[in-house]
Parts: C-alpha cells; sequence; structure tokens
C-alpha cells in the first residue's frame, strides 16, 4: 500500500501563539502580565507569525526539489524532456514496475509481462504462473524434482490454449527472468505437471427428471471444475497443488437441477461399491484415506494441476 503523505501545514497562528503562551509559566513565574500590550506577548505572536509562514513553506514542494528528486530516482544524467508531472507520473509507473525478481509474486508478475513485451508477436499468451523455491522441475527424475534444491527457483507456465506451453514461450519466460534474479539464484522455466484422474459415481434423479440431460450436465460441471483455466472452487483454474477431495464432487453434483442425491456406484458383477475418484496404478500413492479407511482425497504436488478423464459410462443416473 502507498505511504500515506504526511501534512507538515498543520498548525495556524492561533495554535502556535496559544502554545507559546501556554509555556509562559513554566519558563518565568515572573512574568505575570499576559496581555496584548505586553512586549514578551508581541514577540511571542511575532514568532508565531514566523513560524507559520516557515511551516507553510515547508509543506510545499518546489520545482527544483521535484527535479532534484527525479534526477535522484532516474540518474544523475537524466533530463527532463516533458512538462514536470508528466515526468513525475512516468517516473512513478516506473517504480511501480518490477524489474528484480526476489519473492515468488515477482517472479509471477516478471512472467506474465511476457504478454505485453514489445518483441512479442506469438498469439500464445501467458495465462496462469506458479513460482516454486528450492525446487528444480527441469531434471526429468520426478523424485529429484520434489526433492529440496537450494538456490533453484522454477516457474510453471500456463497458456490461454488447453495444451502445454510451447518451447518459444518457454524461452521468452526464461530470458525474460534471468536479468532479474539474484546472482546465485537458477532458474527453471516448465511445463505444468498434470495428474488424470477418473470420477466414478452414481446419480438418483428426482421425479420425472431426464436421465440423459443429467448425465450430460454432471459431465460439463466436473469438466469445468478441474478446468486449468476456468475451474477450481473460485472459477479462476484448478489451483496449483490443491488436492482433490471427494466431499467436493458430492456437493458440485449434489447441486446439479433433476439431481437428489449422490451415492457410490456399485460393481455391476460383485456388487461391492467402487471409490468415487480414480487414478492411475502408478499414483496409488496419492490417494488419502480417514480413519475408517474411506477414499477421502487425492494428493498433488506444489507445481501439479488436474486432468479430469470424464468417461459417461462411469456417471451412472438411476431414479430414487
Amino acid at each position: 500500500m502507498p505511504l500515506p503523505l504526511v501534512n507538515l501545514d498543520d498548525l495556524t497562528w492561533e495554535d502556535l501563539n496559544a502554545e507559546g503562551r501556554s509555556l509562559i509559566p513554566s519558563r518565568s513565574k515572573a512574568w505575570t502580565d499576559h496581555n496584548p500590550s505586553d512586549p514578551g506577548i508581541t514577540l511571542i505572536e511575532l514568532f508565531a507569525y514566523v513560524t507559520e509562514s516557515l511551516i507553510f513553506e515547508l509543506n510545499r514542494i518546489s520545482n527544483n526539489n521535484m527535479l532534484a528528486f527525479l534526477r535522484f530516482i532516474n540518474g544523475p544524467h537524466w533530463s527532463p524532456t516533458r512538462p514536470l508531472l508528466e515526468e513525475r507520473r512516468i517516473t512513478v509507473l516506473g517504480l511501480r514496475t518490477p524489474h528484480r525478481a526476489v519473492t515468488a509474486e515477482d517472479f509471477e508478475r516478471l512472467a506474465l509481462a511476457v504478454n505485453e513485451a514489445p518483441d512479442s508477436f506469438s498469439e500464445e499468451k501467458i495465462v496462469r504462473v506458479k513460482c516454486i523455491f528450492q525446487r528444480n522441475l527441469a531434471i526429468p527424475s520426478r523424485e529429484a524434482q520434489i526433492a529440496e534444491a537450494p538456490g533453484h527457483v522454477s516457474v510453471v507456465i500456463v497458456p490461454d490454449r488447453r495444451a502445454h506451453p510451447s518451447t518459444d514461450l518457454l524461452r521468452r519466460v526464461k530470458h525474460a527472468l534471468e536479468p532479474a534474479r539474484l546472482l546465485t539464484t537458477r532458474i527453471h522455466v516448465v511445463r505444468p505437471r498434470f495428474v488424470t484422474l477418473s470420477v466414478v459415481i452414481t446419480l438418483v434423479a428426482r421425479h420425472g427428471a431426464d436421465p440423459i440431460s443429467l448425465r450430460e450436465e454432471a459431465v460439463r460441471r466436473l469438466e469445468t471444475f478441474f478446468d486449468p483455466l476456468d475451474g477450481g472452487p473460485d472459477g479462476k483454474g484448478w489451483p496449483f497443488g490443491r488436492s482433490v477431495f471427494v466431499s467436493e464432487i458430492y456437493q458440485l453434483l449434489d447441486n446439479v437441477p433433476g439431481v437428489d442425491y449422490v451415492i457410490r456406484s456399485s460393481n455391476p458383477g460383485s456388487r461391492e461399491e467402487r471409490e468415487e475418484l480414480i487414478v492411475a496404478p502408478s499414483e496409488i500413492s496419492r490417494i488419502r484415506r480417514n480413519k475408517q479407511n474411506e477414499l477421502e482425497a487425492i494428493h498433488l504436488l506444489p507445481d501439479e494441476l488436474v486432468s479430469a478423464w470424464i468417461d459417461r459410462n462411469d456417471i451412472t443416473v438411476t431414479s430414487a
């Protein structure tokens, strides 16, 4: 937030005169004549007038002062080429533009600024950026990626199209971040990693509801909910590293018009209940269970997003 400007011109002649009179008893007990005809009172009023004038001038920033400050900010060889107010506006806007990357927010803002770069002629634009400290996500080994890497910063790029960012886009982002990094920082600009999962659930329809329409609406809502650009609880894209909770699936589908309630699906052959979220066998370690050994969530790492593979055959619609 901007720093509030201090108002130095907030004391009037009456304030200064009253303060001067109030100090007389503590300075001279023999001074008992405080009438305007007393020479000492005349001096207090004169000094109050001079002090008020000095404070008024102190609260005014002259053109010379403004030029000195602008030269201090822009460098000793700077000279104005526009009206002074315009030069001040340009300088203040320049101060608000990040030129150094220290925090995660700095890296993300500079990466997004590539969209407005003068030499950017590509139609591929960056929509989301995630900066992760002490991780080298450019290493092929997943074990090495999740290991702590001091001095390394990984920047994950999500483009506006629903595909991986191109190599050219990653190169442009890295080229923009390199001059802004700290000397000992190593930057890695990478694509996001997606965790694929599917949803198996049964919708119990209200009386008169169309099963086909319910299934289509459920599939649409699930695909939108997990979308990297428009999904998530706030509709701004599924958050990086946010786990997928089973309870959210129930809440999402229970709000579909025409759905009475949502239950687990059963295996047609054995009649055993199936779990609501399915991941690949290689991703079993992501499964989180509660104390009753029921599926609770699918865990994601900080650089990961969700890729939902929604099969309409996995969404069962039945009547109450």
